[in-house]
């Protein structure tokens, strides 16, 4: 066993010493050495940074990116728009109503008026309003609470907008702009 304790005590002796021996290394050390040492490695070497061209390419060459598939994304576009094109073409022909539902854009109305809703003023209670009057919401809100909407009686302009300028949800009423 004494030999036992006796490696034991050499062991702590020696890592004792060797603490001790990092304390002083340690003090003596200046802290900012090591930046010094790094600030003039990369102060001696000035590195060209590549161009935004040349990040681009190795960024895109990385992902699998290439100027052929660049070009078959391109042709296979412009396939795309000329069938789109070619579509629209032969579609412009027919009405608007039968065009409607078979994708093709119908006709925006022209609004009767401009209506600016009260900020305090809830939806439902607006809805039943606009019907009751025979309108309908063609555009809006904006963000200023701006609708436009069309008057399906058109012989009834006039007093659809006494009423809607009589209500206490809208704000104001202007004519068609």
């Amino acid at each position: 066993m004494s030999t036992d304790e006796d490696k034991a005590r050499r062991e702590a002796l020696l890592d004792k010493d060797l603490q001790e021996l990092f304390r002083e290394e340690t003090a003596a050390m200046d802290p900012n050495e090591g930046l010094e040492r790094f600030m003039a490695a990369v102060a001696a070497e000035p590195r060209r940074r590549a161009s935004w061209w040349q990040r681009l390419n190795g960024w895109l060459g990385g992902i699998g990116f290439s100027p052929a598939l660049a070009s078959g994304v391109a042709v296979v576009q412009l396939g795309v728009i000329a069938a789109l094109l070619a579509t629209h073409a032969s579609v412009r022909d027919e009405s608007p109503e039968s065009l409607y539902r078979g994708g093709a854009v119908q006709a925006q109305e022209t609004p009767d008026f401009k209506i600016t809703i009260n900020p305090d003023a809830d939806f439902s209670s607006l809805a039943t309003l606009l019907r009751a009057n025979q309108c309908r919401i063609v555009a809006g809100p904006s963000e200023l609470g701006e609708i436009w909407i069309v008057v399906d009686d058109k012989t009834s302009l006039v007093a659809i907008r006494k009423s809607l300028e009589e209500s206490s949800l809208i704000d104001d009423v202007a004519a068609r702009q």
